[in-house]
């Protein structure tokens, strides 16, 4: 069973911008109080995957209404300083002289799940300083995970009993790994939020259970990157091999794998 991130689905409820202690929003008149300043705040929010896939409607992940975004102070939120994404103040946002940071999420943070099939957290931060000044501040938000996905040629089934892959490496898994079986469609995101290497182990088991030599490959994905295998069996010259085509985007490379004779 594939592990889930806990994702929130529903649209976040819009927050009211209420002139309160610490976070007030203004017009682009508005006159600075000694000792403090104002912000204007943006929201951008792009998954960085190339494709909607059919389990997850990764494009849903640009509606801003899906986000929350908090400006916090010392880790804690500015009272008053939490919207949703889509009813960001048009106004000017009053605020104390000093550090801060702009932070939108949508989801739950990371917590303990490494790999998922429903859904992903996505999530961006930007420090700002203000000093009796107005200013502008965007935060981007991208996908706190990688995206890995098999493709199995039809043809697998005629040569081997079982075969599946076996991705590995990220701290999230640590010393476990998640499985991609034979029969397995829909992609799965892998946490990370900054670059790791991700090991790809392609297994393969005979008709009578024989199970030939690991299939390794290895690639460093980043936070909204993603590795896509297509595996086919491969014959030459009769030895039997696999055709691995990476990323759908290069050349097929032929891998030379441990098969008995009597197998073919």
């Amino acid at each position: 069973m594939k592990k889930h991130f806990y994702l929130l689905k529903t649209c976040l409820c819009a927050l009211a911008v209420g002139v309160l202690a610490g976070c007030s929003a203004e017009g682009d008149d508005l006159q600075l109080a000694d000792g403090m300043g104002a912000v204007k705040l943006s929201l951008n929010a792009d998954t960085g995957f190339e494709t909607t896939t059919k389990a997850v409607d990764e494009s849903s992940y640009e509606d801003l209404s899906l986000y929350t975004v908090q400006i916090l102070k010392d880790g804690a939120v500015v009272n008053g300083c939490e919207w949703s994404g889509n009813a960001l103040p048009e106004e000017l946002v009053e605020l104390d002289n000093g550090n801060y940071v702009l932070k939108a999420f949508a989801g739950e943070e990371y917590e303990g799940e490494a790999a998922s099939t429903a859904g992903f957290y996505v999530a961006g931060e930007k420090t700002f300083n203000i000093n009796s000044n107005k200013i502008g501040v965007a935060v981007e938000c991208i996908p706190q995970c990688a995206r890995v996905r098999v493709e199995f040629n039809e043809m697998m089934p005629e040569y081997f009993k079982d075969y599946y892959v076996e991705f590995t490496g990220t701290s999230a898994l640590g010393s476990t790994k998640e499985t991609w079986a034979k029969d397995d469609k829909d992609p799965v995101y892998l946490a990370l939020t900054k670059e790791e290497t991700v090991t790809a182990t392609i297994k393969l088991v005979d008709k009578e259970g024989k199970v030939a030599d690991d299939v390794i490959r290895t690639k460093a994905l980043a936070p909204g990157k993603a590795w896509a295998l297509k595996i086919a069996p491969a014959l030459e010259n009769g030895q039997l091999g696999i055709s691995i085509t990476i990323d759908e985007s290069t050349t097929d490379h032929e891998v030379d794998i441990e098969i008995p004779s009597d197998w073919l």
